[in-house]
């Protein structure tokens, strides 16, 4: 088998699993699963609040007892 016609057989694979691919995505229904109770593990100590880079800063420790 020559290098040119194994490459060819490489793009011809490639772009069929890139339609499967495509077609999967197509038909694909993203649905949440939303638990039938509440889970008394859970944490819950107000809404979440996304925290940026400087939150979290003021409140991280890498030295000493804290960061334990």
């Amino acid at each position: 088998m020559s290098i040119a016609l194994a490459f060819i057989l490489f793009i011809v694979v490639a772009c069929l699993l890139w339609g499967l691919g495509e077609l999967h995505y197509k038909n694909f229904s993203y649905v949440e699963d939303v638990p039938h109770h509440a889970d008394p593990t859970a944490h819950h100590d107000g809404p979440y609040v996304e925290k940026n880079i400087r939150d979290i800063m003021k409140e991280n420790s890498t030295r000493g007892y804290s960061a334990v």
